[in-house]
């Protein structure tokens, strides 16, 4: 079994509790109350999929935030949020991504792209599957760079692959190009 952890900051008045321990009935996923201020969550990766969609990285930022705001009440929160921090910092400009994640990938697409030597069918397929690499490997961005990755996926859409498939609405390869290449320009942002 695969086994993911992640924290939750919980009420207050559960403060008088003992540790406790509780389970799925299929022993997928169990909750561990350890100590005042917080939950502990484990499971294999389909029950932590279903139980924090946002992601094991994102849940632990937003515990890394509440520990502080709880730090006064809770002080042991913070040697918690700690000892499980995110994995991967959440990234917002091009020159802060590592060049060997999925995200610097997604960059290279962008580039090649909208420099006009990547195709948009192959664009749209290596961006999707590049994407849930992304995702699994638990890599996460925001500010500017999360505004162009979603504004792409709005535009991704609105296209498809396969031109028989087709609907009049749908951005045509030039207009899927032409659009992504404008959001680049736009944010400013130089994949």
């Amino acid at each position: 079994m695969d086994l993911v952890l992640t924290t939750r900051v919980i009420p207050a008045d559960a403060s008088s509790r003992p540790s406790t321990l509780l389970w799925t009935p299929d022993r997928q996923g169990a909750l561990l109350f350890p100590t005042p201020g917080h939950v502990l969550l484990a499971g294999t990766r389909h029950f932590m999929t279903a139980a924090v969609p946002e992601g094991i990285d994102a849940a632990r930022a937003r515990f890394v935030r509440d520990a502080r705001r709880q730090a006064a009440r809770h002080p042991g929160l913070l040697a918690v949020a700690a000892a499980y921090a995110p994995a991967h910092h959440a990234w917002s400009h091009p020159a802060d991504v590592p060049p060997a994640t999925a995200t610097a990938h997604h960059l290279h697409l962008l580039r090649q792209f909208t420099q006009g030597t990547l195709p948009a069918p192959a664009f749209a397929q290596a961006w999707w599957q590049t994407r849930r690499t992304a995702q699994s490997n638990g890599e996460r961005v925001r500010g500017s760079l999360q505004e162009l990755f979603n504004h792409v996926l709005l535009l991704l859409e609105d296209y498809e692959v396969a031109p028989d498939l087709a609907e009049p609405t749908d951005l045509t390869a030039a207009e899927l190009r032409a659009a992504v290449t404008e959001v680049c320009r736009s944010r400013s942002t130089n994949p």
